[in-house]
């Protein structure tokens, strides 16, 4: 019997690189300047993964190489293309490649882009043929219970994990590799989900003393007999212990999240703030307010709250709502919708009557209430109206 033949390991990749595409050893990159940030994000990971390739770019001003391959960024709508849609053009001319991303906007321009640089990672870009691609999903979102600070908690805080977390959520860096990350993988939402969240975000000029200056968290032993309903999630002894992680004025933390928006903007990723419904921590006993349903000052501090967080953020997509936990079970529907029409609504109101062409989303969530009784209360509601449905009920 004939032996099977056999081929030396270093032949056998050699024939496996000549039976390869060569790769380019240099790229020219040009960016429309319409494709704004995203675009910028895009054309920045194709340089980042070029250089690992080691790809030499070349500027738009030098002489371009024999061995150059051009690829191109633009805004180009093209009839009724959809939102976030992109096409990739392949050209051979001359010998020479070019590939050009033709977005519908911007984010479509940051995605094909996206698809580039991937190429060029995986060592694909010599393969990369004509393609259309437009989104399955249109809002790709996380949901980020965000423990801003020991006095605004979020659910899920009274934990070692979320108090360790605290001072990273004061952290560029941290924003930085997550929403970058968030655009490589395609996510175009993030919503942060608090308790109560205001103290921490906005001065608010009819309730001055409410705005927390600096950061905390807590030393205290935690255990696990916090209460579901989120209720006791700052308890006294945690407070009495507590330590500061960041010196920051309110100003300074209104300069840090205008920048947290603005970076996930020039990602393509909205951000939206959701609340649950009624807790006062962080303001509780401050101008009067509490977490009586029934105070016309704490209506009144919620209300001028929301107001001042649409104003503040121009950048902020819209807000979530819940009718829950922190609402009294025997509390009908209708009551809970027109109390937080009365406080969100009308807020949300407020704010944009000096900018009435802002399209703020609300988003009630059915939880704990009755979905036919949330549009007669909004019915008034200015701009985009969607609802939220948690169908499974489930947490990672």
């Amino acid at each position: 019997m004939t032996p099977p033949a056999t081929i030396p390991i270093a032949a056998a990749q050699l024939m496996l690189a000549a039976a390869l595409p060569a790769l380019a050893a240099h790229f020219q990159l040009t960016n429309d300047p319409a494709t704004a940030g995203p675009g910028q994000f895009a054309a920045e990971e194709i340089r980042r993964e070029a250089a690992a390739r080691d790809l030499a770019p070349v500027r738009i001003d030098e002489r371009l190489p024999a061995d150059a391959i051009q690829i191109k960024l633009s805004v180009e709508p093209e009839g009724d293309a959809i939102a976030q849609s992109y096409r990739i053009r392949v050209q051979t001319e001359g010998g020479r490649r070019s590939i050009t991303v033709k977005g519908a906007d911007a984010a479509g321009a940051m995605y094909g882009g996206l698809d580039i640089a991937e190429a060029i990672r995986t060592g694909t870009l010599d393969s990369l043929k004509d393609s259309d691609h437009q989104p399955h999903i249109a809002r790709r979102g996380i949901k980020f219970n965000i423990p801003l600070d020991l006095r605004t908690p979020s659910y899920t805080d009274c934990s070692d994990a979320g108090q360790a977390n605290i001072p990273v959520m004061w952290e560029r860096t941290f924003w930085t590799a997550f929403l970058d990350a968030m655009a490589r993988h395609r996510y175009n939402v993030l919503s942060l989900w608090s308790l109560h969240p205001f103290p921490s975000l906005v001065k608010v000029p009819e309730f001055p003393e409410v705005a927390l200056d600096d950061v905390w968290r807590t030393r205290a032993t935690l255990d696990d007999t916090f209460s579901f309903a989120g209720t006791d999630m700052v308890r006294p002894a945690m407070l009495a212990d507590h330590e500061v992680v960041k010196r920051l004025t309110m100003d300074e933390k209104i300069e840090f999240w205008s920048w947290v928006m603005q970076h996930a903007a020039d990602r393509g990723i909205q951000v939206y703030v959701f609340t649950w419904n009624v807790f006062t921590f962080g303001a509780e006993r401050k101008h009067g307010i509490t977490s009586d349903l029934g105070n016309v000052i704490t209506k009144q501090y919620f209300r001028a709250s929301v107001r001042e967080l649409v104003k503040t953020y121009p950048l902020l997509a819209g807000l979530g709502i819940t009718a829950g936990e922190g609402m009294p079970e025997t509390m009908n529907s209708k009551e809970k919708e027109r109390w937080l029409w009365e406080t969100y609504g009308e807020g949300v109101r407020d704010a944009l009557k000096a900018d009435p062409k802002r399209a703020f989303r609300m988003i009630p969530r059915f939880h704990w209430t009755a979905q036919g009784d949330i549009p007669e209360d909004f019915k008034a509601y200015p701009v985009p109206f969607e609802f939220s449905f948690k169908y499974s009920g489930a947490q990672m």
